[in-house]
């Protein structure tokens, strides 16, 4: 089995071709993942012919006990992809304590590649637990918007922080392994003594985004204009949304909390957010139809 497949559900290799259209170079795809057919909404503009878009899609009913998904990316140098997913992914009840399921990304973007990936919402059963693991490693000319949205139960059957925990930890390096941002999260469920608090409370929509810039335009000057631009949002269009941003180590980014009331308005705000990044980079904005 290829090195890039082993021990992932899903494994995506893109480059260019000759005519400098994104295109799949390797793929793998193991239940319970698969991805669509590479398709492009950008008509008519420079983006069109680089940029490639995917579906991630889930044939399982969700994660389950013991689950253990492994997921790769890799972007040669030019590169462009928006990943998406076709629906929200499920963490299921897991009675017995010490059982969870496994999440892993491995991600690299190579010399001048970009990555844009804004996935469906976690969503946290009644003891549900879940540990996710995120390593990046990134160009310095290259970008990536990274957002996560997580709900913290059934909201819609009055279920809320009813699961066990939900723990995250994201590393990005740079090609020679250096590590120059990490974060880490551990989300309560039933022992949150913070969940009928008024911060938590008043949106029970949590999300962060991560946005990369590559470095010739990570300017302080673009980061402060970019915080301005994002925290400006949440005042009309937004409104559902309350967020916060700080520059990202070494000025390379921003990275974003929010909270909101709704999962549609946070993934507008996000993809607003995201269409701020593209703007600074003279790109066309998100096809309507995302």
């Amino acid at each position: 089995m290829n090195a890039l497949a082993l021990q992932n559900q899903l494994a995506l290799k893109l480059g260019c071709n000759p005519a400098g259209a994104t295109v799949l170079q390797h793929r793998y795809m193991a239940y319970p993942l698969s991805v669509s057919p590479v398709f492009r909404l950008e008509e008519g503009t420079e983006s069109a012919s680089q940029r490639a878009y995917l579906y991630r899609m889930n044939t399982s009913p969700g994660l389950l006990a013991g689950d253990t998904i492994g997921i790769s990316l890799r972007l040669a140098a030019g590169s462009q992809l928006y990943l998406a997913d076709q629906s929200a992914t499920k963490v299921h009840t897991m009675p017995q304590r010490e059982t969870v399921a496994d999440v892993n990304y491995s991600i690299d973007i190579g010399e001048q590649a970009t990555l844009e990936f804004l996935p469906e919402p976690l969503i946290l059963f009644t003891d549900a637990a879940l540990v996710q693991k995120t390593e990046i490693t990134i160009h310095s000319t290259a970008g990536l918007s990274l957002g996560e949205i997580v709900l913290p139960g059934r909201l819609a059957r009055g279920e809320r922080y009813q699961f066990r925990h939900y723990r995250s930890r994201l590393r990005v390096r740079d090609p020679e392994g250096q590590v120059w941002f990490a974060e880490a999260m551990n989300l309560l469920g039933k022992e949150n003594r913070f969940a009928d608090s008024p911060l938590f409370a008043s949106g029970l929509v949590l999300g962060s985004l991560i946005l990369i810039l590559p470095e010739a335009i990570a300017t302080p000057t673009t980061l402060t204009a970019l915080a301005s631009e994002i925290d400006a949002l949440t005042e009309v269009s937004h409104a559902a949304v309350s967020l916060a941003s700080s520059p990202l180590p070494g000025g390379r980014g921003l990275f974003i909390r929010a909270i909101s009331t709704t999962t549609r308005d946070l993934q507008s705000c996000f993809k607003a957010a995201l269409n701020c990044v593209r703007k600074l980079q003279n790109q066309a904005p998100l096809p309507y139809s995302l």
